[in-house]
């Protein structure tokens, strides 16, 4: 007869402890495996090349080892299953790769957490996103994904696990797996951690994304930046502090002028003028924008953005909140805009006219369906609105968007306030030519910028001969009409500015000087009535003022401050600050504790703060808001309500 064993239970732990020691050394040695897998993929494929490994802190990629690690810990202990877990994980990471990959090479800006909350919008752009060794990697991660849960639905039915988790090893396993989780995600809130980590060079650089990425890889950015989500007043914050920003009480916004003016924003897709890049072309791409660029107030916004996201150029001018306060990467029309917001249509609104959004394209992106009602728009036309419309190459063309407007503005029974948004302009300029193109590239550059720069000056010539006839239609209006035409950002011309640099347009290395430069977009002020012109030069977000001073209606509150603001600061953007004087603000001088009266920092100062309350706080500078006005009587509403019709 066999012999008990006299300590039968830590024997017994002892041989589960052995079971699960090794698959956990494993898992550690595949952790890392994966992290190096993928940094070199990262870096094979990005237009930094593979010596961008070398900036690599080691210690935040033994960090990132951790992160997968625990993150297959987390799945071990839900599923209990390893290989299952393992494939998952692998997965996910390498999906994740493919796509930070892909928009390196598109903008040279790395991937971060906020790109994932609108799914809808990377599977309608998929095929520009990810051609290529992208698609490729994408596939891969398709396809282990799919095995990975074909291997979980075989291991549940076979019953017992390869590799089972007793009750405390699992248990303890879950604990450690999510605290270690938590533990780098916050570090910057937990004692001492920040200060030890600051010893062995490892932070989280939100002020660069890049650089972020450059110094801690992937995991450990997208972990960190989750956090970042959080708006930060950048100083104490009260009904009290905010009345001293603002510099007066909130204030009801104001009213309608006696003779109501019709406004139309046309914010034109990548609008942008070519013939800067010094490269020849055969005609001017533009001619009738020069003109009245020669003729009315014009000059440059300062965007937001580059080669993309629209949204947050949209954001800025309706309004009056500054992007540079939220944090990197992020949109506030996804992440923050929740509840009804104060800006220019709201006011109009308000002020009893009718507020409409045209844009043909889907409704959903940029969740302009939800946003927009949030903003003050009355109704949105987006792309349903457009069936059977003239299409230019793959978007609906800018005429059809043009009948759209004169359509809504042929109701002359209450004032318009119209935000067009073009949708022609808009990438891929890397198609076939058709041989239709009527602006031809003569200057020297390489086949391929050649072709980008031919259908880009292709697609600017069609959109501005349907200006012109907005124009010619708007002239005849007997009503007071305001067009304001402005491009949202400078077109994406080839991977990593190729473009702009074969031409010469961006120099190394990168100053302040040369950030507002590609930042600059054309706008111009058109009027069928006397206005007096100016030269324009300031940030997208103190623009609505003018606009509002334009129709005849006085800018208060908050859009007061931003009047007072631009004349301090006429530049604000999150990675040039530059003040009325000309010079620009460093850096360092941005985020001062104690920024004194008056000077810029302090300026800059209140503008985050104000920004806040605003969009994340509990809107102190905002007067509640009233119930909608109804439309002025017919005596104000104009002499005729004959529709206007294209010519």
């Amino acid at each position: 007869m066999a012999r008990r064993s006299p300590h039968p239970e830590p024997i017994f732990f002892r041989q589960k402890t052995r079971s699960v020691f090794w698959p956990c050394v494993a898992v550690i040695l595949a952790a890392a495996a994966l992290v190096a897998a993928s940094e070199l993929t990262i870096a094979a494929f990005s237009p930094a090349g593979i010596h961008g490994i070398h900036e690599r802190n080691p210690l935040s990629m033994l960090i990132n080892v951790g992160v997968i690690t625990a993150a297959v810990g987390l799945l071990w202990t839900a599923t209990n299953r390893l290989g299952v877990s393992l494939a998952l994980v692998s997965a996910g990471l390498l999906f994740t790769s493919s796509v930070h990959i892909r928009k390196l090479q598109l903008i040279g800006r790395p991937l971060l957490p906020w790109d994932f909350l609108e799914w809808r919008q990377v599977t309608s752009l998929a095929p520009t996103l990810l051609p290529g060794a992208g698609a490729l990697i994408a596939i891969l991660a398709g396809l282990l994904v799919l095995a990975a849960l074909v291997a979980l639905v075989r291991a549940v039915r076979r019953g017992r696990p390869r590799f089972p988790l007793p009750g405390l090893s699992r248990g303890g396993l879950a604990v450690a797996s999510l605290a270690y989780l938590l533990t780098i995600t916050f570090y910057a809130h937990l004692p001492l951690l920040p200060k030890a980590f600051m010893r062995f060079g490892v932070m989280h650089q939100v002020w660069d994304q890049r650089t972020n990425f450059q110094a801690n890889g992937l995991p450990l950015m997208l972990l960190w930046n989750w956090e970042g989500l959080r708006m930060d007043p950048g100083s104490a914050y009260s009904a009290e502090t905010v009345r001293v920003a603002l510099g007066r009480d909130a204030e009801p916004p104001a009213t309608a002028p006696p003779e109501p003016v019709d406004v139309v924003i046309y914010m034109a897709e990548s609008l942008w003028d070519p013939t800067q890049l010094g490269v020849k072309l055969s005609t001017d791409p533009l001619p009738f924008l020069h003109g009245l660029m020669a003729t009315h107030s014009s000059g440059h916004l300062i965007s937001p953005t580059f080669g993309g996201g629209t949204a947050n150029a949209e954001f800025e001018l309706l309004t009056g909140m500054s992007t540079s306060f939220v944090p990197d990467g992020s949109f506030p029309y996804q992440h923050y805009v929740l509840k009804p917001v104060e800006a220019l249509p709201s006011l109009f609104r308000d002020a009893g006219y009718h507020t409409s959004a045209i844009h043909p394209f889907h409704g959903w992106y940029w969740s302009r369906d939800v946003v927009y009602p949030l903003l003050g728009f009355n109704d949105f036309q987006s792309l349903s609105s457009f069936a059977n419309a003239k299409q230019e190459g793959p978007w609906v063309s800018d005429e059809a968007l043009v009948d759209h407007i004169l359509e809504q503005l042929s109701d002359t029974r209450r004032p318009h306030f119209i935000m067009a948004i073009t949708m022609s302009t808009h990438g891929p300029y890397s198609l076939p030519l058709t041989g239709a193109e009527q602006v031809r590239v003569t200057g020297d550059i390489s086949p391929d910028n050649t072709l980008l720069l031919t259908n880009y000056a292709h697609k600017l010539r069609q959109t501005d001969r349907a200006l012109e006839r907005l124009v010619r239609t708007l002239e005849a209006r007997p009503r007071k009409t305001l067009l304001v035409v402005f491009g949202d950002h400078l077109p994406m011309l080839g991977p990593n500015y190729g473009l702009y640099r074969e031409a010469g347009y961006l120099k190394e290395p990168w100053t302040d000087a040369q950030r507002e430069r590609m930042a600059e977009v054309p706008v111009v002020f058109w009027s069928n009535f006397a206005m007096p012109r100016q030269d324009l030069h300031l940030s997208m977000s103190l623009f609505a003022p003018r606009i509002l001073e334009a129709a005849g209606m006085k800018p208060h509150g908050f859009f007061a401050f931003l009047e007072d603001l631009s004349r301090h600061l006429p530049v604000v953007r999150s990675d040039v600050v530059k003040t009325g004087a000309g010079a620009y603000l460093p850096l360092s001088e941005r985020d001062a504790d104690s920024p004194a009266p008056g000077s810029p920092a302090e300026w800059l100062r209140r503008y985050r703060l104000l920004t806040y309350d605003r969009l994340a706080g509990e809107r102190f500078s905002v007067v509640p808001a009233r119930e909608p006005r109804p439309s002025l009587p017919s005596s104000l509403a104009g002499p005729s309500t004959a529709k206007v019709h294209a010519p």
